[in-house]
């Protein structure tokens, strides 16, 4: 028996998967925090570490007020690529404390 079609790409399938069991708002919770790490950087993702997603507004607990200063002057275009790589505005904000 032969397949008609390609196998379907996994991250598809755990999409659907969340859409079903409605915990699509987890899954994108996770994306955030993946493509945190991938925007930050290495330097930046060791200094800080993303404590909760609530309402469009991410929030990240930096190391220190210097950081936390550096970062401020980052946010928009953070904002700006996490977005871009989710395909959606799902960030509105950034709360680094």
């Amino acid at each position: 028996m032969a397949y008609t079609r390609p196998p379907d790409k996994l991250h598809t399938v755990f999409d659907a998967l969340y859409k079903e069991l409605n915990l699509e708002s987890a899954s994108e919770e996770f994306r955030i925090v993946k493509i945190w790490k991938e925007v930050a950087g290495l330097y930046i993702t060791k200094v800080s570490q993303v404590e909760k997603i609530e309402r469009g507004m991410l929030y990240v607990k930096v190391k220190n007020a210097t950081w936390r200063n550096e970062l401020m002057f980052k946010k928009a275009n953070i904002i700006e690529e996490i977005n871009k790589r989710l395909g959606k505005e799902s960030v509105k904000d950034i709360i680094f404390k």
